[in-house]
Parts: structure tokens; C-alpha cells; sequence
């Protein structure tokens, strides 16, 4: 026989900041989650915007002239070289143009080719950038980032 203990229970005053900071971030989870269904991605949108505005038509990248941007995503591997370093492999999608909804359709299309490739699993999209080095794309690129 288990004796019942009491249950405890504890107030939490939160500042106005904290409930503010809090609420802003499950909002934009909810936004993200409801665009995700939209879209029918596996990819989660983890991108910190700096609109608070933003939907799925918001350029992000570039200014709305750029289109077919290659979106570039980097695996790390299994695999190790001779030295023993694991080795990092490139997967390239295209990106219609800037938006929201074009970069996030890359990066879907991205994972699932790394996924179906090299096993990756990280599918929390969250940095993109454009990138201009003429070393790896002459009209620029899309750098991305994703976590687990």
C-alpha cells in the first residue's frame, strides 16, 4: 500500500517581458506549424524573422528580383577520410525566388535528398542566407543550417 502525499502546488509570477517573450515564441511556433501544414514540408521552420509580419510570400533572401537560387545544403557524414575526419557532402536544391515559401520548399526538397542519400536527419531549418562568393556560385546561393 503507497501512502498519498500532498500535492504541493506553487505560484509563478511572471513580469510582463517574460510573458510577452514567452507568448511571442509559441505564437511563432503556431504560425510556422500552421505554414508547415500548409506547405505539407517535412522540414520545421526554425528561422529567427526579423518581420514580425512575415508569411509565406515575405522575401527573405535577396529582394524579390532573385529566382532558381541554388539553395545549398552541407551533411556531415559517416564516412571519414584518410585522416579521419568525417566527411561533409553538398546537396543542392533550387529555390523558385526569395520568399518564404520558395526557400522553404528548397529546403525541404534539400533534406529529403540528404535524407535519401546519406541518412541525414535534421530537418530544423534554422539559418539561411544568401552567399556571394563567386568560388562556389557565380549569381550567388543560399547557405543553410539545419539542426535536430
Amino acid at each position: 500500500m503507497t501512502k498519498d502525499l500532498p500535492l504541493a502546488t506553487a505560484t509563478k509570477m511572471y513580469s510582463e517581458t517574460e510573458y510577452k517573450r514567452h507568448g511571442d515564441s509559441l505564437y511563432e511556433i503556431g504560425k510556422a506549424s500552421a505554414f508547415q501544414s500548409v506547405l505539407k514540408t517535412q522540414v520545421h521552420w526554425s528561422v529567427k524573422m526579423t518581420d514580425d509580419n512575415w508569411d509565406l510570400d515575405t522575401v527573405i533572401i535577396g529582394d524579390g528580383s532573385l529566382k532558381n537560387i541554388p539553395f545549398i545544403k552541407t551533411v556531415l557524414t559517416d564516412d571519414e577520410d584518410s585522416n579521419g575526419h568525417y566527411i561533409r557532402r553538398i546537396v543542392v536544391a533550387k529555390a523558385k525566388d526569395g520568399t518564404v515559401r520558395e526557400v522553404w520548399l528548397a529546403a525541404d526538397r534539400a533534406y529529403k535528398k540528404a535524407r535519401r542519400l546519406y541518412g541525414d536527419w535534421h530537418y530544423f531549418l534554422e539559418i539561411v542566407e544568401l552567399k556571394n562568393d563567386s568560388c562556389r556560385r557565380k549569381n550567388g546561393y543560399i547557405a543553410s543550417f539545419y539542426g535536430s
